[in-house]
C-alpha cells in the first residue's frame, strides 16, 4: 500500500515539473510588462495587440495590452489611426 502511495506521489510531482516546464515554453513573450513608457501614434490598421508586440516584444502581449488600456483609460480596445497612446516600452 505504501509503495502505491509513493508511486502516485512521485507521478504527481513529476507531472507538476513537466507542466511547469511546458508553461515556460509558452507563446510570444513571457516577460514582465516594462515600467518605462513612451507615446506612440496608432498606425493605419494597427491594433493594441500589434502595438504591444512592437513596443514590448519580450513581454506578454496580453499583459501589455491591458497596461495600455489602463494608461490611456481605454475601454474595449478599439483605437483610431493617429491616436496618441502612452505605451510600455522595452526589449
Amino acid at each position: 500500500m505504501i509503495a502505491v502511495a509513493v508511486g502516485v506521489f512521485s507521478f504527481v510531482v513529476a507531472s507538476g515539473f513537466v507542466a511547469n516546464a511546458l508553461a515556460g515554453l509558452g507563446g510570444s513573450g513571457a516577460g514582465e510588462v516594462p515600467a518605462e513608457t513612451a507615446v506612440v501614434s496608432v498606425g493605419a490598421g494597427e491594433s493594441l495587440w500589434d502595438i504591444a508586440e512592437s513596443t514590448a516584444p519580450e513581454a506578454d502581449p496580453a499583459a501589455v495590452v491591458t497596461r495600455i488600456e489602463q494608461l490611456n483609460d481605454l475601454a474595449g480596445g478599439a483605437v483610431r489611426t493617429g491616436t496618441p497612446l502612452v505605451v510600455p516600452v522595452g526589449p
